[in-house]
């Protein structure tokens, strides 16, 4: 390879990083399409929505008739039934009921890694909460069904001024993994500190989960950038 062919490439291979880089960031669940026909979620039951897919269930030994979540069009929150949703978000969430909780993955079966998502406890009207009103538990599975890495808690707050809000929440300690699949569950915590979810308060909404392709499609994708890039530079020099 030629000196001016070598600078050529590393010009194409700057401009494939950068590609890659911002195709990185792509991945994100928003609950935005897959639910035109039902807003309701039951066990067992599996939507896509996007690039993912996501199952949804309820607490303990399950019926495929029990409802284990909403997608609440958080512009009214008319199908918040338990009353005490977040306030600050206009879009499509997900919101998990009895004790609720969700799985997601790529439809294309890829590996990924996470980023952040947005979350808030979900309250009920009339009911006092302690300062911190609930938790997530967030662990990712490999293709085997294994866990990978220990699992990440966040802890969200109770109300303030009396309304729920969402929060966004950095998962930095999960983004060294590479996952097939994630688990989500939500939690209900006492004035004692307790935190569980089997006494059906666990109701948590969440929105806005990002996700990372993982590094082995981030280089393959950079890399045929690269190549293609130094293709049409190198005919650009043999014709000038």
């Amino acid at each position: 390879m030629t000196s001016g062919t070598s600078k050529l490439f590393k010009k194409a291979a700057c401009v494939a990083a950068l590609a890659a880089s911002s195709f990185a960031q792509a991945g994100v669940i928003n609950f935005e399409s897959g639910f035109e026909d039902s807003p309701l979620l039951y066990a067992g039951g599996v939507v896509q929505t996007g690039d993912f897919w996501i199952e949804t269930y309820a607490y303990g030994n399950t019926q495929t008739t029990d409802l284990a979540g909403v997608i609440i069009d958080g512009s009214d929150n008319g199908l918040c039934f338990s009353g005490g949703c977040p306030v600050n978000n206009p879009t499509n969430y997900y919101a998990g009921l009895n004790d609720g909780y969700l799985y997601f993955g790529l439809n294309s079966g890829n590996n990924f890694r996470l980023g952040s998502l947005q979350a808030s406890y979900i309250g009920a009207d009339g009911t006092t909460f302690p300062g911190t009103a609930g938790a997530l538990l967030i662990q990712g599975f490999n293709a085997l069904n294994q866990a990978v890495g220990s699992a990440q808690t966040i802890f969200l707050p109770g109300p303030t001024g009396g309304a729920f809000n969402f929060a966004t929440y950095d998962l930095s300690p999960l983004s060294g993994y590479e996952f097939n699949y994630v688990r989500i569950y939500g939690y209900g915590c006492d004035f004692s500190g307790n935190c569980s979810r089997t006494t059906g308060i666990g109701n948590i909404a969440l929105d806005n989960i990002t996700t990372i392709p993982e590094p082995t499609s981030i280089a393959l994708f950079g890399l045929g950038l690269g190549v293609i890039g130094l293709r049409a530079l190198s005919r650009r020099r043999r014709s000038a």
